[in-house]
């Protein structure tokens, strides 16, 4: 069931994939990222599944893409820099080391999109 949780004590965010096809599940996720940051957390957690999918043939395309976009640089803005040894890679989950926001925002947080399944 996709959603996310808030942790402001550890500053962290936990963001759900699943039920969401792949364009939907990287839109939230860079939306999330984002909002992250803006609000000056430290790490947001992207739960993505695929544990046992290891090749990029094989499938697990949000698993991939999601590591792709910190590989090239698209997360720059919001995220430490790709070699950061911050950054958490698992077989089901990778969490992101967000940059210090000098100026954090006090607001509410939007709300997940609905689930494509």
């Amino acid at each position: 069931m996709a959603q996310f949780e808030v942790d402001i004590f550890n500053r962290c965010v936990e963001v759900d994939l699943h039920d969401y096809s792949h364009r939907t599940a990287i839109m939230a996720a860079r939306e999330k990222i984002k909002e992250a940051y803006e609000h000056g957390f430290r790490h947001i957690r992207l739960i993505h599944g695929s544990t046992d999918i290891r090749h990029k043939k094989d499938g697990g395309s949000i698993k991939f893409t999601l590591r792709s976009m910190l590989r090239s640089g698209e997360l720059a803005r919001w995220v430490q820099e790709k070699e950061s040894k911050n950054h958490r890679i698992s077989d089901g989950s990778i969490t992101l080391a967000l940059r210090p926001n000098p100026t954090p925002v006090d607001r509410d947080w939007k709300e997940m999109p609905l689930c494509d399944y």
